[in-house]
């Protein structure tokens, strides 16, 4: 009796460890998604930052009020403050102080979750902190953080792409879901006729043959709509959907190709990558909307100085690369210098817009690097920089840039 009383109660024991393993589990796990959350916003913060961007003024007066309540912000709301200040420091052209706040900020992206992170509200800080490094002159952590955005832009557009395919093939499933339910009712229909009247049995072959005829026919529809929306959806994952131009992964993968073949024949390939000057001050004196046509137009109005073998794409934002295949150095210039003039040229008032529309354009060749496209583009990155730090409006080769830097060394 002793014996089995002790089994019983070390039994109940080991049961009383083994719960409270599990309950220290679930405390732990509980932890790890307390870390990392997508929060919601206060529509005030959100409001500041948006006011930031173009009121200093008044944004600084709204975050002093902000203030006396700091206490019951979330790690997202904390982010956009900081935010905010940065670009009312920025506007006070104190770009040290600037890039101080969005690294402070970035501290608190371990608590974000990367989906909330992505978004162009929160991302916009890398291109804050880019804007600050290009004015004290680190073009390197600019061209990483101006990177940075472009890439979380990406993702976020990604992510919208894939929600709407979803959308749309729910939507298609729904409707095939009805068809079908359609046809199961009208057979059943036709079985019922069939039992209930013997006697019209040539009548219900004719409807039957009828139906069929129909079945096939919805089928026959259904299948074509299928394909359309199959090459909709084909469409949409290669092109950039404001300019109708392809996006950036078409381009690489195309990009790399090209390369690969220029490389094992020998042959001269070269990259043009274009950035509208002032693009972010279009966009706030004229509204996003001007800014989108002036992105279309400069689409259209390089687009067709471009050869039948060129490759033109949207970079991101208001970057353009275009790639020319059998193409030198001294012919790349040339074309990039017609592009200049072409656009330089057009009048763009019929947009809304009263002041002049430019490009800084960097050139590289696939002898100015490693024979690898991210590293020719890299290059004209480079190129398309120095021609903005020399004043814009202009044409600026990789191959200047090697020279001057040799010219130093020696």
């Amino acid at each position: 009796m002793t014996k089995l009383l002790t089994i019983f109660f070390f039994s109940i024991v080991c049961v009383m460890c083994n719960l409270s393993l599990v309950m220290a589990s679930e405390k732990d796990e509980n932890k790890v998604l307390l870390k990392v959350s997508e929060f919601t916003l206060r529509d005030d913060i959100v409001a500041l930052v948006e006011l930031s961007e173009n009121e200093s003024n008044k944004a600084h007066a709204m975050e002093k009020r902000l203030a006396l309540d700091a206490s019951t912000f979330n790690a997202a709301e904390q982010y956009l403050i900081l935010l905010a200040k940065a670009n009312i420091q920025q506007h006070k052209q104190q770009h040290h102080k600037v890039i101080a706040l969005i690294e402070e900020a970035k501290l608190l992206n371990k608590y974000i979750a990367e989906k909330q992170l992505h978004l162009p509200l929160f991302s916009s800080a890398y291109l804050v902190l880019a804007n600050s490094y290009a004015k004290i002159k680190d073009y390197e952590s600019a061209y990483q953080n101006k990177k940075t955005f472009i890439d979380d832009y990406n993702d976020y557009s990604d992510t919208k792409r894939e929600n709407t395919i979803s959308q749309l093939t729910e939507k298609y499933e729904v409707a095939h879901k009805i068809e079908a339910n359609k046809l199961l009712a009208n057979q059943n229909r036709l079985k019922e006729l069939r039992i209930v009247d013997v006697q019209k049995q040539q009548q219900s072959l004719q409807q039957r043959f009828i139906l069929i005829i129909g079945t096939i026919l919805l089928f026959v529809l259904l299948f074509l709509r299928q394909l359309k929306v199959r090459k909709k959806l084909l469409l949409l994952s290669r092109t950039d959907s404001l300019t109708g131009l392809i996006n950036r992964a078409t381009l690489f993968k195309k990009g790399e190709e090209l390369v690969q073949t220029s490389s094992q024949h020998k042959l001269e390939l070269s990259v043009l990558l274009f950035d509208i000057d002032y693009f972010k001050l279009i966009n706030d004196e004229f509204g996003h909307y001007v800014g989108d046509l002036t992105l279309k137009k400069v689409a259209q109005l390089i687009n067709e100085t471009m050869r039948a073998r060129d490759v033109f794409s949207r970079l991101g934002g208001e970057e353009f690369v275009v790639i020319l295949p059998s193409t030198d150095l001294a012919q790349a210039k040339a074309i990039a210098v017609r592009v200049m003039e072409k656009i330089t040229q057009y009048n763009f008032s019929d947009l809304g817009i009263n002041r002049a529309v430019t490009l800084s354009i960097g050139v590289a060749n696939i002898k100015d690097a490693e024979a690898e496209f991210n590293d020719i583009l890299n290059a004209a990155d480079l190129a398309m920089y120095k021609a903005k730090a020399q004043g814009r409006n202009q044409m600026v080769s990789y191959e200047s840039i090697a020279k001057d830097q040799e010219r130093r060394q020696r």
